[in-house]
């Protein structure tokens, strides 16, 4: 989950965005405006490791489960234009 919350602050700090990170449930919220569309990220640590995403625009709301955080780590960096690259 560290890896995931310091790629959002990068990325909510670099675009003026809020992040809200609730450590007791394990939940990260960001909200702003990409391309002139309000959007909303969630992501959820689960209990059985897994990671629930929720990213929601005006026209649509888009849920994946991830198994594991590398996963998600990649659609987030797609998401965000990030450029991936892997540790392999």
């Amino acid at each position: 989950m560290e890896k995931i919350l310091q790629l959002l602050n990068q990325v909510a700090q670099d675009n003026n965005y809020p992040i809200f990170y609730h450590d007791k449930t394990r939940e990260i919220w960001i909200t702003g405006y990409r391309e002139n569309k309000k959007f909303d990220l969630f992501v959820k640590l689960l209990k059985d490791g897994s990671y629930k995403l929720i990213y929601e625009i005006p026209q649509e709301r888009k849920v994946a489960l991830f198994l594991n955080e590398d996963s998600l780590l990649v659609r987030l960096n797609k998401i965000f234009g990030k450029e991936v690259v892997e540790d392999r």
